[in-house]
């Protein structure tokens, strides 16, 4: 009862089997090649943006060290301002005879003519 049904089904032309089979390897070739100009691309950007972030980090942390060399010094600008103070305030000082002849009674006790020096204890509170 099974009847002869397989005789109804005809066989595709080998030709046509064959081109289809060529366009399906020709699509598979593609993406494949467009898979790889894709995974190259991506190994690309990421290599020229990691390379960025090094160059980016490094020239912040350079910023860094040159910000904080800046304040070093000025913080020795300000010192040195205030010793060249100090030394114009002494220079002034120097040019006073008054200043020197203190200086020179009380560091090297010298007295003028008819003076009596007096040297006291200094006052401790024991």
């Amino acid at each position: 009862m099974v009847s002869n049904q397989t005789s109804r089904v005809r066989e595709m032309d080998k030709a046509y089997i064959q081109q289809r089979e060529q366009e399906l390897e020709l699509e598979r070739r593609k993406r494949r090649g467009l898979f790889r100009r894709l995974s190259a691309l991506a190994i690309i950007i990421l290599v020229l943006g990691t390379m960025g972030f090094v160059t980016i980090y490094a020239q912040a942390q350079s910023l860094e060290d040159k910000k904080q060399d800046k304040l070093a010094l000025e913080q020795q600008i300000e010192q040195l301002k205030a010793e060249e103070k100090r030394l114009h305030q002494d220079i002034v000082n120097y040019n006073d005879l008054d200043y020197i002849a203190e200086i020179a009674r009380r560091d090297y006790y010298l007295t003028k003519p008819g003076e009596t020096l007096f040297k006291l204890p200094d006052s401790q509170s024991n």
